[in-house]
């Protein structure tokens, strides 16, 4: 053998071993890196599903709310007309009980030869303060019903801010 390759050959045997060592630590260090790009997405992944699903809970949270408060308020409506009309009624039997004894007067005046419009004026005072009264009660239903929409509305932006 060639006495300088045989100076040589330890060194070339270190340097084939610093080489191999260094090929070894180069090949761990990729697939640790691989493993942390990898563990990383993994991590990315499960935060985004986490916040997703918060997302949607928070999403049903609102409509579920939303819903309550709008069944809520349609029951509400429900209720205020149901007064209304039971009102309505109540003044529309007012009305006819009004005219029934005015009738009564009016024919009892006529067989005691008493003047139709003397004994019949109170009655038909009553009539007129009923039918103002009925008016009025029309407008503020019209009135009530043209705000409700809008009061949704402000109750709806109310709660959206808190």
């Amino acid at each position: 053998m060639n006495p300088l390759l045989r100076a040589a050959l330890p060194y070339l045997i270190g340097a084939g071993a610093l080489l191999a060592l260094g090929i070894g630590v180069a090949w761990y260090g990729s697939h640790r890196e691989a493993e942390g790009v990898t563990r990383t997405q993994l991590e990315a992944a499960a935060n985004a599903r986490q916040i997703e699903a918060q997302y949607r809970r928070q999403e049903q949270e609102m409509v579920a709310d939303y819903t309550s408060r709008l069944e809520k308020a349609h029951e509400a409506t429900r209720l205020s007309n149901a007064e209304r009309d039971l009102a309505a009624g109540a003044a529309g039997s007012l009305r006819d009980a009004i005219a029934a004894q005015r009738a009564r007067a009016a024919q009892a005046a006529a067989r005691a030869g008493l003047s139709e419009q003397a004994v019949t004026r109170a009655w038909d005072v009553l009539k007129t303060c009923t039918d103002e009264y009925a008016a009025l009660a029309a407008d503020a239903d019209r009135t009530v019903d043209g705000l409700r929409e809008g009061h949704a509305w402000a109750s709806a932006v109310a709660k959206t801010k808190r």
